[in-house]
């Protein structure tokens, strides 16, 4: 894998962190949930796979704040 490529994902890996926040606040909790566990059960390793769902983990964490223990 050459550098360019590598620069590539790491960039599109941050864009589609910056974009995917406001998504995860619109989504229901059952949505969030079958989120949440596919990423606990498939365990990515695809740098946008792992993005997303660190997505996901942050707004868990963040419903959780707020007394939502959805996930």
């Amino acid at each position: 894998m050459g550098i360019k490529t590598v620069l590539l994902l790491i960039i599109s890996a941050l864009a589609l962190a910056a974009c995917d926040g406001g998504k995860m606040q619109k989504m229901s909790n059952q949505e969030l949930a079958a989120k949440n566990e596919e990423c606990v059960q498939g365990n990515p390793t695809s740098p946008g796979k792992v993005t997303a769902c660190e997505n996901v983990r942050k707004e868990c964490e963040r419903r959780r704040a707020e007394g939502n223990y959805t996930c």
